[in-house]
C-alpha cells in the first residue's frame, strides 16, 4: 500500500497531456495550451473614456474662476472616426466615448460638466479652473503593453480573458483536448429489479462533475458483478474513444470484487492498488494497453466523490496542461481525531471570521456512505497522514467541495 503522495506521484509520472489543436478563439472554451502575449498596446491609441469636450491640458494653466478661458467647440468625433491632427490655439472638440483623442489633446471634460454657451452659431466650453493632464483619458497601452502576458498556458479561456484576447487582435488560439471521460457503475445490486437493490448514485454523481468541468462523458454504463460484463463494459468504452475510464465498486477484496482480476486478464497495468486514505481506501489506477488510464473507485458513495476529488481531477488537470490544483489553509474550530495511518477527506463547512481568515469545521457524519453532511459541506479538509488529531486553533489544508469553483461562503 503507498500513501497519497506517492500516488499522485504515479499520476503525475503517467498521464501526459493531450494533442494541441487551433481554434478559433470565439469557441475556444478550454484551456490554453500556449502562453499569449501582447504584441502591440491596448489602447491602440488614447481615445476618450466617456462623452465630453476634449482640450488641451496646456492651454488651461493659467484659468482661475477670476480669469476663466474659452475654447471654440469645433465640432463632433465619433468613436471609429479617423485621428484628427489639429494645430489650432484655444480650441477644442466635442468627443464621444471611445473616439481617439486629436493630437496634443489630452483630457476631456464630462459632457454633464461642461458649461457650453452659443454664440453666431458657434459653441463655446467655457473653464473656470485649470484641467489635469489625462483626465478622463484611456492612455495607448494602458491597459496592455507589448510584451505583457494576455493569458498563461495552462489557464482556462473563460468570458472574462476572452475579452482580453479579443482586444489584443488575436482571433486564433491553441487549447489542449479536452479528456473524454467513460463510466461504468458496477454491482449487482444497482439493477433496480428486486427488493434488494439500491439506487445508482455513483454513475450519475460522476457524469455531473464531468460535464460541470466541461467535459464529454462517452458513456454512462452499468456492469453487473460479473467479469465478462465487466470487461465488455471496458472495452465499450475504449471503443467510444474515452481517455479515462471511471470505474465504481468492485476493486476491495471481496468475492464479488473483479475488476482488479479484469483489468489483469487485459493486459492491463495495475498502477497502484489501495492508498492510505479515508475514505476511498481501496482505490485503483491502471494504465490499459492502449494507454488509456482507468481509476476503479471504491463503492460507497463518498469514496466515489473522494476519489474523483482527489485523483482523477489530477489526471485531468495533466491532460489538459494545467498546473497542480493550489490547496487553502483554515484555521479549525472543532477538535478530530482519526487514525494516524491515513490520510484523511472530510466533510467540511468554511466560514471568514471578522479579521477575513478561512475557519473551516470538519462536520459529524464522515462515514463514507453519509451523504447527509453535504447539505452543509462547502469544502473538503485534509488531514494528513501521521495526525492522530487536529486541534482547535491548528491550521490545516482545505478545498473547495466542487472542482473549480471558489468555496460557498
Amino acid at each position: 500500500m503507498i500513501n497519497y503522495k506517492e500516488a499522485l506521484n504515479i499520476i503525475e509520472k503517467n498521464v501526459t497531456s493531450l494533442a494541441v489543436k487551433d481554434t478559433d478563439v470565439k469557441q475556444a472554451f478550454g484551456i490554453n495550451a500556449k502562453t499569449l502575449v501582447s504584441k502591440s498596446p491596448v489602447p491602440a491609441l488614447s481615445n476618450s473614456a466617456m462623452d465630453g469636450v476634449a482640450i488641451q491640458t496646456k492651454e488651461t494653466i493659467e484659468i482661475t474662476k477670476d480669469n476663466p478661458k474659452r475654447f471654440e467647440i469645433k465640432n463632433t468625433i465619433y468613436a471609429g472616426d479617423k485621428f484628427i491632427a489639429s494645430d489650432e490655439n484655444d480650441v477644442s472638440f466635442e468627443i464621444m466615448t471611445g473616439a481617439l483623442m486629436p493630437k496634443s489633446f489630452d483630457a476631456v471634460i464630462p459632457i454633464e460638466q461642461a458649461k457650453i454657451i452659443t454664440e453666431n452659431n458657434k459653441r463655446f466650453l467655457i473653464l473656470d479652473e485649470g484641467i489635469k493632464k489625462d483626465r478622463n483619458v484611456r492612455l495607448a497601452g494602458e491597459d496592455f503593453l507589448p510584451g505583457d502576458i494576455i493569458l498563461e498556458k495552462g489557464s482556462s479561456i473563460n468570458p472574462y480573458n476572452l475579452m482580453a484576447i479579443l482586444m489584443n487582435g488575436i482571433d486564433k488560439v491553441q487549447i489542449f483536448q479536452s479528456p473524454k471521460i467513460g463510466i461504468i457503475a458496477t454491482g449487482s445490486e444497482l439493477d433496480g429489479n428486486n427488493e434488494s437493490s439500491i439506487p445508482n448514485t455513483n454513475g450519475p454523481y460522476i457524469e455531473a462533475c464531468v460535464k460541470r468541468l466541461g467535459l464529454q462523458c462517452t458513456n454512462q454504463l452499468h456492469a453487473k458483478d460479473d467479469p465478462c460484463e465487466i470487461k465488455n463494459k471496458i472495452k465499450e468504452c475504449i471503443d467510444s474513444g474515452s481517455d479515462i475510464i471511471i470505474t465504481s465498486g468492485g476493486v476491495s477484496a471481496g468475492k464479488a470484487d473483479f475488476v482488479p482480476s479484469v483489468l489483469l486478464d487485459m493486459g492491463a497495468e495495475i498502477l497502484f492498488h489501495k492508498v492510505w486514505i479515508r475514505p476511498g481506501k481501496p482505490i485503483l489506477m491502471a494504465k490499459l494497453p492502449d494507454g488509456k488510464i482507468l481509476f476503479g473507485l471504491p463503492g460507497n458513495p463518498v469514496s466515489v466523490a473522494v476519489g474523483f476529488r482527489f485523483f482523477v481531477n489530477n489526471a485531468i488537470r495533466l491532460m489538459q496542461g494545467q498546473a497542480k490544483e493550489n490547496y487553502l489553509v483554515a484555521v479549525n474550530q472543532l477538535e478530530f481525531k482519526k487514525s494516524g495511518k491515513f490520510c484523511f477527506f472530510a466533510k467540511a463547512k468554511t466560514t471568514v471570521n471578522d479579521q477575513g481568515k478561512l475557519e473551516v469545521i470538519i462536520l459529524e457524519g464522515q462515514e463514507s456512505f453519509k451523504l447527509n453532511p453535504f447539505r452543509e459541506a462547502n469544502s473538503w479538509a485534509i488531514i494528513p497522514e501521521g495526525l492522530e488529531a487536529i486541534n482547535k486553533d491548528q491550521e490545516i489544508e482545505i478545498v473547495p467541495l466542487n472542482i473549480g469553483e471558489a468555496i460557498n461562503l
